[in-house]
């Protein structure tokens, strides 16, 4: 974020007193609510330094929980009628999307990777980089020298606050769902390539099927034609040999995945997809052992469904 230089002589002496009350001894809550002044001074201009202030004065002292309420709230007010409606639900989806991806993620990932992961949230939707640094505050602790190759740093209390029913519905976080968006994104950086970082590759390549079989075991269904899409195309030989090296360790997360899948009545159809990777990590893993055969046997296969 560029840094402001106008402040001139604000926050005054007697506002600093009042944010030192506020934050009772709490070095996170202070660095968070300056981090949000700066994030929307920036956003809105110096002429909102007064009404941002303002905001935060009706805060409770030390209340953590409070201020949370007040950035979700100045991403997207969710306590009156939306004048868009549409603009409001993909605001809300795409706070879901990419905080539950970095929920979820088996390994850090830096700001720009992350940005190259969350490739396919249209852009004309929603703006990744744009909510990124709007969340700053709440991501990325203190000041660094090139945000996008920050690794985002979530503190606990944020954590908890969108994940145990603190926040907002609109805003809480369910890990099933998490994982399954989460999956769906390594899907489609696979089944795409192209011009997409190493690291990137390597993170989808890696944790595909673990995100998929969590996704699973978080209850998520899979009513989404996306993902069925993306499954089906996962066997095309040119698409195999992306993922391949990573064929025996996928073998046993997809197979949990897909009797997961089954057992909540999942459509037989759209089951074959899942059932041509199990048969390609067979062929393709040097290492399968005979302990997954009669799992695969087992299984049902593309052409029993």
């Amino acid at each position: 974020m560029k840094q402001i230089t106008s402040w001139n002589d604000w926050p005054s002496d007697d506002q600093v007193q009042d944010l030192s009350d506020k934050a009772n001894g709490l070095f996170h809550y202070a660095a968070t609510v300056l981090q949000w002044m700066e994030g929307q001074i920036f956003q809105y201009g110096t002429a909102s330094r007064k009404q941002v202030f303002e905001k935060f004065t009706q805060l409770g002292i030390g209340q953590l929980e409070d201020l949370y309420r007040l950035i979700l709230m100045s991403f997207e007010n969710i306590d009156g009628p939306a004048q868009d409606a549409d603009g409001c639900a993909s605001q809300l989806q795409g706070f879901q999307h990419v905080i539950g991806t970095i929920l979820v993620l088996c390994k850090p990932l830096t700001i720009h990777q992350i940005i190259t992961l969350l490739g396919d949230i249209p852009e004309d939707n929603f703006d990744v980089g744009n909510f990124l640094q709007r969340f700053r505050s709440v991501l990325i602790p203190g000041r660094t020298t090139s945000f996008e190759e920050a690794t985002p740093q979530m503190h606990k209390s944020f954590r908890d606050y969108i994940m145990d029913g603190h926040a907002p519905a609109e805003f809480r976080i369910v890990m099933g769902h998490a994982h399954f968006v989460t999956a769906r994104s390594c899907l489609e950086v696979i089944v795409k390539g192209g011009s997409v970082s190493d690291a990137v590759v390597k993170y989808s390549v890696g944790h595909w099927y673990s995100h998929l079989r969590k996704a699973v075991e978080g209850g998520m269904t899979w009513e989404d034609g996306r993902m069925w899409k993306l499954v089906e195309q996962m066997v095309k030989e040119t698409v195999v040999d992306v993922w391949k090296v990573e064929a025996f360790s996928a073998f046993r997360d997809v197979a949990a995945a897909g009797w997961g899948l089954l057992k909540q009545g999942a459509d037989k159809n759209k089951m074959k997809g899942i059932s041509r990777i199990l048969v390609q990590t067979k062929v393709r893993s040097a290492c399968f052992c005979s302990v997954a055969r009669p799992c695969l046997a087992r299984f049902p296969s593309p052409s029993h469904l």
